[in-house]
């Protein structure tokens, strides 16, 4: 049994991956590490009515609907549209290369779809409007921001039911997710980047230009970080279906220092554009992870 005070090891990725309901293992993890970090209500002047939150201690009385309490003895605020802080979009990939696992526990695809319910839910708790995109080849979903509990329950379910495929087009995905972007706001992109740098870098600047504070995490499996094998070696490209036999000396040293020119690309653009960019591994236990990003969030804020 779940307790809120139980240690932090229980958040590591391996304890969290028999748990299939994603809902409940983005609860488990929210509440076992962050909850409460976000209390402040934000005032807003929208007459867009989206649903009814409990009365927070501290707030003015004059903000409680009255007539609700009449007839509910519930005290109640009404919540509008623009009472949220931001309007935050979550964009995953979806591709192929995301299934892939050098353990036996959470692939990156399952890492990076917990992590953004997490987030998905911190957004919504402390009444910021979230919406999702996820992308491969193209953009296959898209949900606008809302804030209310039902646009919870509809990513939760998008991201439980959508899997793994296709090619990577990240940076295409980032340009279409920028052209249909109308106001200010947070984007939080999870991929693995497995796509040409420059395509990426343009899509990013697109996010910028289009007035939008960006976190980049960036998922990765152990071993691609550094990767090391003795035995020849038989490789499958998860989005191409192309298959190689390979010297693993030779392999290993075209790989790390290709991964790592390509990353050092993504990071300096990153830096240039004012984007923070986090590296996420797999066996990383999530409340590191979150932190970090809430920690940015709340210095944007």
């Amino acid at each position: 049994m779940y307790k809120k005070n139980k240690s932090f090891t229980f958040l590591n990725p391996e304890h969290l991956a028999p748990i299939r309901n994603l809902e409940l293992r983005a609860r488990l993890i929210v509440e076992g590490t962050i909850a409460g970090l976000h209390q402040s209500p934000y005032h807003g002047f929208s007459t867009e009515f989206l649903e009814y939150r409990p009365y927070l201690p501290g707030e003015s009385t004059r903000r409680i609907d009255w007539r609700k309490f009449a007839k509910t003895d519930r005290t109640v605020v009404r919540l509008f549209e623009d009472e949220t802080n931001l309007f935050a979009h979550i964009l995953i990939d979806k591709s192929a290369s995301m299934k892939f696992s050098s353990t036996k526990t959470m692939d990156k695809y399952d890492y990076a779809r917990t992590l953004a319910a997490s987030l998905a839910l911190i957004l919504v708790r402390q009444r910021d409007a979230v919406g999702l995109s996820a992308f491969d080849e193209t953009t296959s979903c898209y949900i606008a921001p809302h804030s209310t509990n039902i646009q919870l329950k509809t990513i939760m379910a998008q991201l439980d039911r959508m899997e793994a495929s296709g090619v990577t087009r990240c940076g295409a995905a980032l340009s279409r997710l920028a052209r249909t972007l109308k106001k200010r706001g947070l984007c939080i992109v999870i991929s693995d980047l497995f796509d040409e740098p420059e395509e990426i870098i343009r899509g990013l600047r697109h996010l910028r230009f289009k007035k939008q504070d960006v976190i980049v995490l960036r998922i990765a499996d152990p071993m691609e970080q550094n990767f090391k094998h003795a035995a020849s070696l038989k490789i499958h490209d998860l989005e191409t279906g192309e298959k190689l036999s390979l010297d693993p000396v030779t392999a290993a040293r075209f790989f790390n220092q290709g991964v790592a020119g390509h990353h050092a690309v993504i990071k300096r653009a990153c830096r240039e554009l004012s984007i923070d960019c986090e590296l996420v591994l797999t066996n990383e236990p999530f409340h590191k992870a979150l932190l970090r990003v809430l920690d940015k969030r709340r210095r944007m804020s």
